[in-house]
C-alpha cells in the first residue's frame, strides 16, 4: 500500500466470505475522510501435507487467481458505492495473513474487517485474523459484525470504554474524532467493579451511588481540556456498576460505535488486546473500533467545510479498556 495523501481506508477481505457489512463501512468511511478505498487479500503460506504430493506453485496460482477475482468484484462493488473522484486499489500479500494485513496497514488512516460474532449460528466466529490484526495493526481497526448496516446506522452514538484519563487519553480522542466526523456524540463509559464477595452488597447501595458518582466526577475534571478542544461535540458520562466487557457490550446494542484501546505490548508475541477489548471484539453488536492509546497518530480528519481548533496537542496514553 503507497504512502500517499491522504490515506486511503483498508479494507481486509477473503475470497468466499461475506464482505458486504464492511465494504459498506469502508465505503462511508471514505467518503466522510474525503480519501480512497484500498482492498487486501492475503495469500498466507501453503501445508501440502507429509508427502508433498501437491504440486504447491499449482496450489498457489490458483489461489492467487481466485483472489484476484475476488477483489475485482468487492473492488467493482465498492466504486458504486463511492462519488467519481474516490480511486479504489487493490493488493494480493503474501506471507502468513495477520503479519501480511498488519504490514499492509502501515500507510492506512483505517482497517475494516469483517467477522461473525459469537452467540451467533456460525459454527467457527471469524475472529482469529480480526484479533491478530487489531492488535498490531497500524492504524485504528474496525471489526464490522456480520449483518451490520451502515445506511441506516442505528444511532450516531460513539460509546468509548474508558479505564481512566491519562491511559485512555488517546481513546478517548478518537471518538471525539470520530463522532466530530459523522456528527454524533460522545458517551463516555466507565465500568467498576470490585469483586462477587463485596458487589452483592454493594450493588443498589448508597456505596454504589457515592463510588459512581466519585468516578464520573473524576472523569470529567480529567478530560475537561479534551472536552474544551471539542466543545462542538455534544458528549455525556456514563459510569455503571458491573463488569466492563458486559457493560460495553450492553451499550453496543442501540449506538452506532463502540472505541476501545488495546494493552501496550510487554512481549512481542501473545495477544496485545486485553481480555475486555477481546470480549467486546468477540460479542459487540455494532462496530467495534480498536485503538492503539500510545502508537501513530491517527487522528480522524476533519469533516469538509470545518475549521482547526484553536487549542491542539495530544494527550498522553498508556493503556486503556
Amino acid at each position: 500500500m503507497m504512502d500517499i495523501e491522504p490515506h486511503k481506508v483498508l479494507v481486509c477481505v477473503s475470497p468466499g466470505e461475506d464482505c458486504t457489512a464492511s465494504l459498506e463501512l469502508a465505503a462511508a468511511e471514505a467518503r466522510r475522510r474525503g480519501c480512497g478505498v484500498h482492498l487486501a487479500v492475503a495469500v498466507g503460506p501453503l501445508w501440502v501435507g507429509p508427502t508433498g504430493d501437491v504440486d504447491v506453485h499449482l496450489v498457489e496460482g490458483e489461489w492467487r487467481r481466485i483472489g484476484a477475482e475476488f477483489l475485482h468484484e468487492c473492488g467493482r462493488r465498492v466504486t458504486e458505492l463511492l462519488d467519481a473522484t474516490a480511486t479504489v486499489s487493490t493488493e494480493i500479500a503474501h506471507g502468513p495473513v495477520v503479519g501480511a494485513l498488519v504490514g499492509v496497514s502501515e500507510h492506512a488512516a483505517l482497517v475494516v474487517l469483517q467477522h461473525h460474532r459469537m452467540g451467533r449460528t456460525h459454527a467457527v466466529p471469524t475472529l482469529s485474523v480480526t484479533n491478530g490484526v487489531a492488535s498490531r495493526a497500524h492504524a485504528p481497526v474496525v471489526a464490522v459484525p456480520d449483518g451490520w448496516g451502515e445506511d441506516p446506522a442505528p444511532s450516531d452514538v460513539v460509546v468509548v470504554g474508558v479505564e481512566d484519563p491519562v491511559s485512555s487519553a488517546q481513546v478517548v480522542r478518537h471518538a471525539f474524532e470520530q463522532a466530530r466526523l459523522v456528527g454524533g456524540r460522545v458517551r463516555l463509559v466507565q465500568a467498576w467493579f470490585w469483586s462477587p464477595a463485596f458487589d452483592v452488597d454493594a450493588f443498589g447501595s448508597q456505596v454504589e451511588r457515592a463510588q459512581s458518582s466519585a468516578l464520573a466526577a473524576q472523569l470529567r475534571h480529567g478530560f475537561a481540556d479534551l472536552v474544551a478542544e471539542f466543545e462542538q461535540v455534544p458528549h455525556e458520562v456514563v459510569v455503571v456498576h458491573g463488569r466492563p466487557a458486559d457493560v460495553l457490550v450492553a451499550q453496543s446494542h442501540d449506538v452506532g460505535r463502540v472505541v476501545v484501546g488495546r494493552h501496550e505490548p510487554t512481549l512481542p508475541w501473545g495477544s496485545h488486546l486485553g481480555p475486555v477489548t477481546r470480549a467486546v471484539l468477540n460479542h459487540a453488536s455494532c462496530p467495534v473500533v480498536v485503538v492503539d492509546p500510545v502508537g501513530r497518530d491517527a487522528a480522524v480528519p476533519r469533516p469538509l467545510g470545518t475549521t482547526p481548533s484553536s487549542r491542539g496537542g495530544h494527550g498522553p496514553g498508556r493503556r486503556a479498556t
